[in-house]
Formats: structure tokens, C-alpha cells, sequence
């Protein structure tokens, strides 16, 4: 999975059915931030995504 700039993906992960945003990845693992706000790294074979989209940007 490639991260593009500006890009929002968010995931569901199995098991777990919890839900996130991607926001890096490495190695084959994808860098998940948690809706929850907890932080884990997963291969991509555990997530479904759910919507992809522009990332908002404040100003």
C-alpha cells in the first residue's frame, strides 16, 4: 500500500475490527493511528479499507 501525499485512508482491522487512519508504512507493515489514539503497525493482509479521500487541511 502506497501512501500518496494529502491522501486520508482509513482502515478497518481483523480481529480487532478496530477502525483507524494509515498514516505511514514500512517493511510491509502499515502504521495505524488508532480512533481510540493508540498506535500499532499491521501487514497489510489484516486491514480492509474503508474510504479514501483528501486530507483536510486547517489553517
Amino acid at each position: 500500500m502506497k501512501l500518496e501525499d494529502k491522501k486520508k485512508i482509513v482502515v478497518q482491522v481483523y480481529p480487532g475490527r478496530k477502525f483507524g487512519t494509515v498514516i505511514g508504512s514500512n517493511g510491509g507493515l502499515i502504521g495505524i493511528l488508532l480512533n481510540s489514539g493508540e498506535y500499532i503497525d499491521v501487514p497489510q493482509e489484516r486491514l480492509r479499507i474503508v474510504s479514501e479521500g483528501e486530507e483536510e487541511v486547517n489553517e
